[in-house]
């Protein structure tokens, strides 16, 4: 594209619905143009650059300014777009400024919609902040909503500060100011769960920048940005493990995100392997954590447990010996019949690739047909699942609850009660003729006890 551009065609673009993105060059000159006229509507303090400058705050034609891919409020759905169409990460056109204009619009339809009211009454009251290149740093959302708002005349402005600075030539030190304003103490509330994971891992992998400084950018306590970046690795090892690596957005459900049980279960790992947990049985110290991840993995993607009441804690999470892995004999059981019966339903069920090309006009989307892919596995494995929780929870509980004899020998009658010995699904399991057997011999051994210490033989 030449620096040049017909204004007459973008404004016609634009009216149409779509948005002809203007070339680096082009908005570099254009906001060069604009910062050195030094026209400006007011002045505005920035930390930048390790120190507190003023800026002049300018009315920019939104026609020269480009959404941020890297907004915090969007990453995840940026990264998941990117993951489906092998997006190239330097390539910015007309099809990702509109895509990046959608995610912004349905983060939060509701909050939006009120702003957009809201902008529509009293116009722009907070400048946003634009590098020199014309990537906004600041206010992504609000101009997505003048945008929307347009004008009769087809004019579109934004008021910003405008950095001295592109966004490529000095990006460290941008994304710095950028998380300050996006996800320091006062702003974070606007943003999702996931995207302070995400957003830790890239200040630290993509920018170099340490631990420390990224806990006073986020406005995390000391100390915790280690512990963000640790869950994110444990997000990507399960997207790993359900074969969809980098769909990010597999991290949410219906119900929200599966944060809370990769917070449980970092801990959990955190305080086996450090021997905080203090386990009362000899597991193997390498094995025995990597299943329990596995098995964890499984009910993360289930879902089903993460209700209210968090019973998965009962896997490994609840303390004071009240869970599945502190006990040996519980442990053993709970993960041999979960691998026995899940794992081969999970081979059975394929990868993604696999699932798409048995039906590949089936599904709009790579995420779309990860979400069917899961709803089947859902589908097959819950059965069993929950069965295998419930009966470890019973043991578990059994485990942990001291009762007189009397009262295991009435609950035990009771339990003998329930079933019915005509029943023809009685004889279909062999497991059940074993039971049968193991409660006579355990009957016939209480009854010897009993025959021993009568009255009678005592006497004599």
């Amino acid at each position: 594209m030449t620096a040049w551009v017909n204004q007459d065609s973008l404004r016609l673009a634009a009216r149409r619905g779509g948005n002809m993105v203007l070339s680096t060059d082009v908005r570099k000159r254009k906001l060069t143009e604009i910062r050195a006229a030094g026209d400006g509507q007011n002045k505005q303090k920035l930390y930048y650059m390790g120190q507190t400058q003023s800026f002049e705050v300018f009315r920019i034609d939104l026609d020269y300014l480009i959404y941020n891919r890297h907004n915090g409020r969007i990453e995840a759905e940026m990264l998941t777009w990117e993951q489906e169409n092998a997006a190239p990460i330097g390539t910015y056109d007309s099809e990702l400024h509109d895509k990046i204009g959608s995610f912004l619009w349905e983060s939060n339809k509701g909050r939006n919609k009120a702003t957009l009211t809201d902008l529509s009454s009293k116009g722009q009251q907070r400048p946003g902040i634009v590098s020199l290149d014309g990537v906004i740093i600041d206010g992504n959302r609000r101009a997505m909503l003048l945008r929307k708002l347009g004008d009769p005349k087809g004019k579109q402005y934004f008021d910003a500060i405008i950095l001295p600075h592109a966004y490529a030539d000095n990006q460290a030190e941008i994304v710095r100011l950028e998380t300050q304003y996006q996800l320091g103490e006062d702003s974070k509330v606007e943003y999702g769960p996931l995207q302070k994971y995400l957003h830790a891992r890239r200040l630290h992998d993509d920018l170099n920048i340490g631990e420390n400084e990224i806990d006073s950018l986020m406005g995390e306590p000391a100390g915790n940005t280690k512990k963000l970046l640790e869950i994110m690795q444990l997000m990507d090892d399960y997207l790993e493990h359900i074969g969809c690596p980098r769909l990010y957005l597999m991290l949410k459900d219906a119900d929200g995100t599966k944060e809370g049980m990769f917070v449980d279960l970092h801990a959990d790992l955190k305080r086996i392997g450090s021997g905080k947990a203090k386990i009362p049985w000899a597991f193997d110290a390498e094995i025995d954590p990597l299943q329990l991840r596995l098995i964890q993995f499984d009910y993360i993607r289930l879902g089903d447990f993460a209700d209210a009441k968090k019973v998965y804690r009962e896997i490994s999470h609840q303390g004071k010996d009240r869970n599945f892995f502190a006990s040996k004999d519980i442990w053993q059981r709970f993960r041999d019949s979960h691998t026995g019966e899940i794992d081969p339903i999970t081979m059975d069920i394929g990868s993604l690739e696999e699932f798409i090309q048995a039906d590949p006009d089936a599904y709009a989307t790579k995420l779309d047909a990860a979400r069917a892919r899961d709803n089947q596995w859902s589908a097959r494995v819950k059965g069993p699942m929950t069965g295998n929780f419930r009966q470890a929870s019973y043991k578990l509980a059994l485990a942990n609850e001291v009762l007189k004899p009397g009262e295991y020998l009435k609950r035990a009658k009771d339990q003998l009660d329930k079933i019915d010995i005509n029943s023809d699904a009685l004889l279909l399991s062999s497991e059940n003729m074993d039971l049968a057997v193991e409660i006579s011999r355990i009957a016939w051994e209480i009854k010897k006890r009993f025959d021993r210490n009568s009255p009678k033989k005592l006497a004599g």
